[in-house]
């Protein structure tokens, strides 16, 4: 609104005062008394309706804009609780985050030590299983030859055997030999009476 100089020769000293009084709920110029707003509206009704409207409109958009600014307060203090309320709620979970955090690398670890163990063991498990074919494999080398040994011992027993029976045919013929020999031989007369009476 452009104010104009309340002294202007042009204009009422009434119409454009800064100062100003509350008169049922409007701003009115501290020179419009009401006896001025009377006389106003008894020289001009329209003009003093007009005046009184705007009066009236100025002061209902003043309140609201008065209700409007409490609003944005309340809000700003509601936001302000709001953020402080999230501030600790993001402290919390930045607390919880870096715990995890922690939790995430120790489980790390744990599972790499677990696959460097299970790849151990698996190492182990393929060196005992080919220690094991191994000594299978001996084991059943020796076996073969000790059942050749055995074949062995027991074929030069039958050897002997075969050739200590001749030498026993031998032994007791030389024998019969010896005692036929040693028996006196009986004369000749004798055996020729003995056949006779035998005849």
């Amino acid at each position: 609104m452009n104010h104009r100089n309340c002294h202007h020769p042009r204009e009422r000293p009434w119409d454009n005062c800064h100062l100003a009084i509350q008169w049922m709920g409007i701003q009115i110029p501290l020179a419009w008394s009401l006896g001025m707003v009377s006389l106003v509206g008894l020289t001009d009704p329209k003009r003093a309706k007009r005046i009184l409207a705007n009066r009236q409109s100025a002061a209902r958009s003043k309140e609201r804009k008065m209700r409007y600014i409490a609003e944005l307060e309340h809000k700003v203090q509601t936001l302000q609780t709001e953020a402080t309320t999230l501030s600790a709620q993001l402290t919390l979970l930045q607390r919880d985050s870096t715990g995890l955090t922690s939790q995430n690398n120790e489980l790390k670890f744990r599972l790499q030590a677990m696959e460097q163990q299970a790849q151990l063991r698996d190492a182990l498990n393929d060196a005992l299983t080919g220690e094991v074919q191994r000594l299978k494999l001996a084991t059943a080398e020796l076996s073969g030859e000790s059942s050749k040994f055995q074949q062995l011992s027991i074929n030069p027993q039958m050897f002997q055997l075969h050739q200590q029976q001749p030498t026993q045919r031998n032994m007791m013929q030389q024998q019969q030999q010896q005692q036929q020999q040693s028996q006196p031989q009986p004369q000749n007369g004798a055996t020729t009476t003995k056949h006779d009476s035998n005849q």
